[in-house]
């Protein structure tokens, strides 16, 4: 299993710019047209690295996956949420927002329940995604097609090679019992899972959201983990937006 965030051992050995450098986003996906998924948030450490997604749910909230989180509750302030911004690179668009506090869902076991919340120490313009609810079950019917966004790695090398510009790609939702035949660990309960021939989500698109792209558009995941990226047979893994237990998380810590 592998989680899609991108480690920052590259950063560490001195081979990463402190400037924001994110890997090629989205495996086999296509470049965002500017301004087109304006919901998306970057989540960079202090010297502008990115290192996962984000969706902005309201002025000053955004949520993200649990293990991106996890280590960071204690020290919030290192961490900074771009909003804004299809290219990163473009800093004359968008704002960056110090975290003023993170909460990670109590029952992340490391698989299930892989959501967080980071609130902002100032709101964001950029406005929000929709969350699915219960009466969205729908959208997660086998077949369904759906999309995800980010500016994660396109090859599964940790971001050596690189790129700003946010990409998206179309997968469609499988079955539970599909998606557990090869992530051995699955729990459906928390999780949906896409697919589509070699078309997946990677490391740095952890947090980012998995929505249905129609009108509004509507959340339904969160980017979890995945085994590689893009290989047959392996889709990827999203936490459930609508379980009741995570929607009750959202909506406890942010009121969405």
């Amino acid at each position: 299993m592998r989680l899609r965030h991108l480690i920052v051992a590259a950063a560490a050995a001195g081979t990463m710019a402190v400037t924001v450098t994110p890997s090629n986003a989205i495996v086999n996906g296509s470049p965002a047209p500017e301004g087109a998924y304006p919901f998306m948030a970057a989540i960079t450490d202090a010297s502008g690295f990115q290192y996962c997604g984000g969706s902005v749910i309201s002025s000053g909230w955004v949520l993200t996956a649990a293990h991106c989180m996890v280590d960071e509750v204690k020290k919030p302030s290192g961490v900074r949420v771009v909003t804004g911004r299809t290219n990163l690179g473009d800093t004359s668009k968008g704002q960056v927002i110090t975290a003023s506090a993170i909460f990670v869902h109590p029952k992340y076991d490391g698989n299930g329940w892989d959501v967080a919340l980071i609130r902002l120490a100032t709101p964001t313009t950029s406005p929000a995604i929709q969350l699915a609810t219960a009466s969205n079950e729908n959208l997660e019917t086998p077949g369904t097609v759906v999309r995800v966004t980010g500016w994660g790695d396109q090859t599964g090398t940790l971001g050596l090679t690189a790129t700003n510009q946010m990409r998206f790609v179309d997968l469609k939702v499988i079955s539970d019992g599909q998606c557990g035949q090869t992530n051995f660990g699955f729990h459906g309960p928390t999780g949906v899972c896409a697919e589509e021939i070699a078309k997946d989500s990677c490391q740095g698109d952890s947090g980012g959201p998995l929505f249905w792209n129609g009108s509004p558009r509507i959340q339904i995941g969160v980017v979890s983990y995945g085994t590689g990226c893009g290989l047959p047979k392996f889709p990827g893994v999203y936490s459930e937006v609508n379980n009741p237990d995570i929607r009750s998380f959202i909506t406890q810590h942010s009121g969405v």
